[in-house]
């Protein structure tokens, strides 16, 4: 889209500038309109107020957008495209800074929903001595309005070993589901939360959202074993649905959080990032 406000001076915001001449850049080949501005005469160019300012590929930023949500991970990304692993490193944390600003926004214009869905999945640290949850927040239409990642302590038979090795890892399930909670508009409303069996979410959603009926949906404590053929445990009704498929989808589309994978998370904070990305990506929003 091409402006039609004045351009402004990036040193001294004036907008009394005229054009001087172009250039042309380097690996793309187009011409760029270059101003001087007529109070402190420095030259800048009409790329220089572009989010992909000194990016000398800005053409590559969709497709790494694309694969990030598309079970590729970022060495092999680097690979297809014939780039370094620190480029594409660095152009995903560019993109998480622009997923969070785009999800605040989405957020802030997000009509009132009648149904919100609550729930938890885990994941891992580099090992699956350091587990990880993921609190994920969906509304009817399966859109994330809100994702978390926090440590929690091992369980079963790799609680000893974890706490032997690595030490006591604190719980943060119920703190990350709050701080989700907290970010969402006073004004999103909901009518009906679902979510599972949890006893620490009945306080939480009658804090965050007083006089909103909260439904319960516990897990089956047995599984019926079908045939596999018949299948008839598809047909039952989920009341769950929305956040399940959203919860299987993540497993499916980013692929540090696919089971039996050597692609695990080495950094919890990379985790949220790429999980801030994918909610965009979920949401249709366009960021670059």
């Amino acid at each position: 889209m091409v402006s039609l406000l004045p351009m402004h001076c990036p040193r001294c915001l004036n907008t009394r500038t005229k054009k001087n001449g172009f250039y042309r850049q380097k690996l793309t080949r187009r011409y760029i309109q270059r101003y001087q501005c007529l109070s402190c005469k420095k030259k800048f160019g009409s790329s220089t107020h572009s989010i992909t300012y000194k990016q000398k590929k800005p053409f590559i930023n969709h497709r790494i957008f694309t694969d990030l949500c598309s079970c590729v991970s970022l060495r092999r990304i680097a690979l297809n495209l014939s780039i370094s692993y620190s480029t594409v490193y660095s152009r995903f944390l560019w993109l998480s800074t622009l997923a969070e600003k785009a999800q605040t926004q989405f957020l802030n214009s997000l009509s009132q929903p009648s149904e919100l869905y609550l729930d938890e999945m885990e994941s891992i640290e580099h090992t699956k001595l350091k587990p990880l949850t993921i609190p994920l927040i969906v509304d009817e239409e399966q859109r994330i309005l809100g994702v978390g990642v926090g440590e929690i302590p091992s369980k079963g038979h790799l609680a000893g070993i974890s706490r032997k090795k690595y030490g006591p890892r604190q719980d943060d399930s119920r703190t990350k589901m709050q701080e989700i909670l907290a970010k969402l508009p006073d004004r999103l409303h909901p009518q009906i939360v679902h979510s599972d069996g949890k006893t620490s979410y009945v306080e939480l959603i009658k804090a965050r959202w007083p006089g909103c009926e909260h439904q319960q949906h516990p897990r089956r404590a047995t599984k019926v074993k079908e045939e596999p053929h018949l299948k008839h445990h598809k047909l039952r009704y989920d009341p769950m649905f929305s956040i399940n498929q959203r919860c299987a989808k993540l497993r499916s589309d980013v692929k540090r959080l696919v089971r039996r994978s050597w692609c695990t998370t080495k950094k919890p904070i990379n985790l949220y990032k790429h999980l801030m990305i994918y909610a965009c990506y979920n949401n249709q929003l366009q960021i670059v």
